[in-house]
């Protein structure tokens, strides 16, 4: 499991959850939630399960990536630092972004 950042809270799925909405009501993104809980598939939880929330700093939102952004010019965008984007968002080298996916993006914390 990462490090997390801001801190965590665990969280037990109650019948009809799913981790999109989960992690929407948290101000997290599917795809952090997937790394700190080790699941390959999304679909795949069952209620009374515990997931592991990463939080985010509560200024934070979530960003869904464009065609032709990159962290650079999120970053730019926001008023944050690339720092804060790979940070928060678990990313490692190469640091690849794609189009659609989600990021949390932070004021910056310098």
């Amino acid at each position: 499991m990462p490090t997390a950042y801001f801190g965590t809270l665990t969280y037990t799925v109650a019948p009809g959850d799913n981790l999109y909405t989960i992690s929407h009501n948290y101000n997290s993104t599917l795809e952090n939630v997937l790394k700190f809980n080790n699941i390959p598939n999304p679909d795949l939880i069952y209620p009374g399960q515990k997931i592991v929330i990463p939080l985010s700093p509560p200024e934070a939102i979530i960003y869904t990536v464009k065609s032709g952004d990159s962290l650079y010019l999120i970053a730019k965008r926001y008023g944050t630092i690339v720092g804060n984007l790979t940070k928060y968002n678990y990313l490692t080298p190469p640091y690849i972004i794609y189009p659609g996916q989600q990021l949390v993006v932070t004021a910056s914390l310098r």
